[in-house]
């Protein structure tokens, strides 16, 4: 007897999942555990989807993307690279310093974005744009190293100009790239094919003038004319569709590609042409934007030699925008262009945790962008989570903190002094002042040369303002002391020779923050002893303390200085009382407020006139 039909139909349906479960498994099981040669790398870092101004663009694309091709077994570890987000020097490879200055404004990112910004997202905007600048240049540096394809599951800012950005676009990835590399002696010939359906302008602009760069840009309309010596710039109109664009492509990129003979191509593979986007005019459908992929690509790998591609997900708005790049990316895995992804995925709770063991594990030293480049993201920044503030002393955002280390001239000395990868950690969750680290990277394990903690001060110096330095350490970590530069006390390598820079670097900062100066209260003789250049006492009866002990001890150098000190050596004359270093509050005046205030004056008064105490220096013992 048969069984009824509702029976047989759920049998029918529960046998179809076992043989799809066991489908999936075979396919996982016959994936390589190591990435196969040929097959894609990933670019992706988590400030991609953090919490920033976003519009209409989805923040989980990369996310979902990334879940989609490991729940099909299509990912295996090493094909997800990790990026250091881009420095403002990279940057400034493209972009004018002024206009990097500007984006620091609460206002700066409305024409850019179309719409008002809190300050803390953008802080997140603009760090989530410089890690995928960053991620543009590490993929760049995965395809010229293995050939074939690296994506970047960002980046495609093809609006940024040198002086401004628009259309969601803060900083040219793609110009960053190609300007990084060639500083890196890459000579061949460039072509960027932007497909987005935005005019690729500010690329354009950008390279106007270089023939060895080619930007070649079918769009719906051009936004701007803009003369260039290598460009191919086709509005093709409102309402395309599939045939129109496939056809466009197969007759205007070929003869493109054999004048051009790329050594490497930067692909922008836009999502927005789709006819549901939320901001196109086209009426391409999912299969539609696949074969224009599958055509690119396909006459890419024609040429001989088949140059290197960058693959970039560039423009796609609307929770959707994701399926395409997931369908491109299989395909080019497993050869099948028919595959179609669900309408939606869902993304489990600790998604990026779930990714973790498909990144490479760069070893000390390898695997980077090209040398000079700054790490500054939100996974360096231990005290972030949890705490009242975003902001580096309640004031600065990130972009800003790195620009005072910029213009200050710190980052530049400490690179010229062989110091090539620097990274910058920032604690801001202890009440008792912020915390920034400069390390030096590329070694076993970070090597901090910088460490201070800082805070604002409104008592210690009242009624001034201040910026109070709570404490300092610079050191040239794995150095070894020697005879012209011995150990001072507190030392446990020798000194970089940069305070000058640091007080340079502070007094920008209390600029910034209209502070009327900085206050600290050195630890040790030597420190208050090369401070005296720029700094003074804030109790004139310590500065004469001082002098009288600098006059006691001198002819000798600052480690015999700070010895005889430690040995009780140094006596009142008077009273026969061994001197011990009292740390007393010293303080550098910036603002014009305080440099020619009528407590300064008096103070310089005070200190000609203090009684200062006579000492003398002891015989050691047994002498």
């Amino acid at each position: 007897m048969r069984p009824p039909p509702d029976i047989r139909r759920r049998r029918r349906e529960s046998l179809l999942r076992r043989l799809l479960v066991a489908g999936r498994r075979r396919l996982r099981e016959a994936w390589p555990s190591r990435l196969p040669p040929g097959a894609p790398r990933f670019v992706f870092h988590r400030d991609y989807c953090g919490d920033q101004a976003s519009g209409p663009y989805d923040l989980m694309r990369p996310y979902r993307i990334l879940h989609y091709l490991r729940d099909q077994g299509l990912l295996c570890r090493g094909s997800l690279h990790q990026p250091r987000p881009a420095s403002l020097k990279r940057l400034q490879l493209v972009h004018t310093l002024p206009y990097l200055e500007s984006l620091e404004r609460p206002d700066a990112l409305e024409p850019i974005l179309g719409f008002a910004v809190p300050p803390d997202l953008q802080d997140a905007f603009l760090a989530g744009s410089r890690a995928m600048v960053g991620g543009t240049v590490r993929a760049t540096k995965l395809a010229l190293r293995h050939g074939g394809v690296a994506v970047n599951l960002g980046g495609g800012f093809h609006h940024a100009f040198v002086d401004r950005g628009h259309g969601f676009s803060c900083f040219n990835d793609v110009a960053v790239a190609i300007r990084s590399f060639r500083d890196h002696g890459f000579t061949a010939p460039i072509l960027v094919v932007d497909l987005d359906i935005h005019d690729g302008d500010g690329t354009r602009a950008i390279f106007a003038e270089d023939p060895t760069v080619h930007t070649f840009s079918l769009h719906n309309r051009t936004l701007l004319e803009i003369p260039a010596v290598a460009d191919t710039c086709v509005a093709l109109g409102a309402d395309v569709n599939d045939q129109q664009l496939v056809e466009a492509v197969r007759e205007l990129l070929p003869p493109v590609l054999d004048a051009v003979e790329p050594g490497l191509v930067f692909y922008l593979a836009g999502s927005d042409p789709h006819r549901r986007d939320r901001l196109g005019n086209w009426r391409v459908s999912h299969d539609g934007l696949v074969a224009r992929d599958r055509v690119v690509v396909g006459m890419a790998r024609g040429l001989r030699p088949p140059p290197p591609l960058v693959y970039l997900l560039a423009g796609g708005y609307g929770q959707h925008a994701w399926r395409h790049p997931a369908a491109a990316f299989s395909w080019l895995i497993t050869g099948d262009p028919t595959i179609k992804p669900p309408l939606d995925v869902e993304l489990p709770l600790d998604h990026y945790r779930k990714l973790q063991r498909l990144f490479v594990r760069p070893e000390a030293g390898g695997d980077a962008e090209p040398d000079g480049d700054w790490t500054f993201s939100e996974a360096d920044l231990p005290g972030l989570a949890g705490t009242s503030s975003t902001l580096f002393l309640d004031a600065i955002p990130r972009h800003g903190l790195e620009m005072v280390l910029e213009q200050s001239g710190l980052l530049d000395r400490l690179r010229a002094k062989g110091f090539r990868k620097l990274r910058v950690e920032s604690d801001l969750g202890d009440p008792v002042g912020h915390l920034l680290r400069v390390l030096e990277i590329g070694h076993d394990e970070p090597r901090p040369l910088i460490e201070m903690k800082l805070r604002r001060d409104l008592t210690s110096a009242s009624p001034y303002a201040m910026l109070s330095v709570e404490w300092l350490l610079l050191q040239q970590a794995g150095g070894d002391f020697v005879m012209s530069q011995p150990r001072l006390p507190g030392q446990s390598y020798p000194g970089l020779g940069l305070l000058r820079d640091i007080s340079a670097m502070l007094v920008v900062m209390c600029e910034r923050l209209e502070l009327d100066g900085l206050v600290y209260r050195p630890a040790h003789f030597h420190i208050a002893e090369i401070s005296r250049y720029a700094a003074v006492f804030w109790d004139p009866a310590a500065a004469a303390r001082h002098d009288a002990v600098r006059a006691a001890l001198v002819g000798l150098r600052l480690s015999e200085m700070d010895a005889t000190v430690d040995a009780g050596r140094l006596v009142d004359t008077d009273t026969g009382t061994v001197y011990e270093h009292e740390p007393a509050l010293m303080v550098v005046p910036v603002s014009d407020r305080l440099q020619e205030g009528a407590e300064l004056m008096e103070y310089r008064e005070r200190v000609a006139a203090a009684a200062a105490p006579r000492f003398r220096v002891t015989p050691p013992p047994g002498s």
